[in-house]
């Protein structure tokens, strides 16, 4: 397994994993490093984002997950507009896996692709499912993105320990967990308290440098691109390149070690 996989995901919905994945994307093909995109979320939203769509009959991701014995997914790796970013689209139709899921297929399947990027980012869908068990058994480090509420902490907690449970029956390499705080307003006491209630519950190191709320986000999406190429002035770009610096820092120059739940 590469030390260079890195899965974003939260079993709640609604957290921003897609935007964070895709604008993420951006910020590390920027400085010169090419980068896959995994689009595991039958919605396709990852794909979106880079304007890419797997029409029906067209292979993708999920191919790997209908018992047809589907193992090289190159021939579905798309290039998209921006330069060093590729896409591996989703079936925007898919339902479901075709009988059981062998947890490692997806970790095979890209250790075959790994030596020609610097890093591969998979955006999961916000289930517990076998896809997302897929996701986890394939990666070194999880980056969580998260709104700043009461529920929204516990909902991290709830997703910590489905990750303990694969890094200790699954994947060893899965050393790391990160956490990144989305649409942050630290106007908003509730949202100090959460920050504070995230840090004295994982430790503070785990913390990511946080994006700020900006419609330039939702705007960006429209267009099929990252916020870069739509508002290259909007303050969501400082925030993911601050993002990028870490990810690269903590994630995958250095490493943060597993949590203990």
């Amino acid at each position: 397994m590469t030390e260079r996989i890195l899965a974003v995901a939260n079993r709640k919905g609604g957290t921003a994993k897609t935007t964070t994945a895709v604008n993420l994307a951006a910020s590390l093909a920027e400085g010169g490093r090419r980068v896959l995109l995994v689009d595991l979320d039958s919605q396709g939203h990852a794909g979106l984002g880079f304007g890419v769509r797997a029409r029906p009959g067209e292979p993708t991701v999920h191919d790997l997950f209908r018992g047809t014995g589907v193992t090289d997914l190159g021939r579905a790796v798309r290039r998209t507009a921006v330069p060093n970013v590729d896409v591996l689209p989703a079936d925007r139709g898919f339902s479901g896996p075709d009988g059981a899921v062998a947890p490692l297929g997806l970790a095979a399947a890209l250790k075959s692709l790994a030596t020609d990027y610097a890093v591969i980012l998979i955006d999961t869908a916000p289930t517990a499912d076998a896809l997302l068990i897929s996701a986890l058994a394939s990666a070194h480090h999880v980056l969580v993105p998260t709104q700043l509420s009461h529920l929204a902490v516990d909902g991290v907690g709830q997703f910590a320990r489905a990750f303990f449970r694969v890094a200790t029956s699954l994947n060893p390499g899965l050393r790391g967990l990160s956490i990144v705080p989305v649409q942050v307003d630290l106007r908003i006491t509730m949202q100090r308290e959460a920050l504070e209630q995230l840090a004295s519950r994982f430790g503070r190191e785990r913390l990511l440098a946080g994006i700020r709320t900006d419609i330039a986000l939702a705007e960006a999406f429209e267009c099929g691109q990252p916020v870069r190429y739509v508002k290259p002035r909007a303050r969501a770009v400082q925030d993911f390149e601050l993002l990028c610096d870490h990810v690269m820092e903590k994630c995958i120059a250095g490493q943060i070690g597993t949590i203990k739940t």
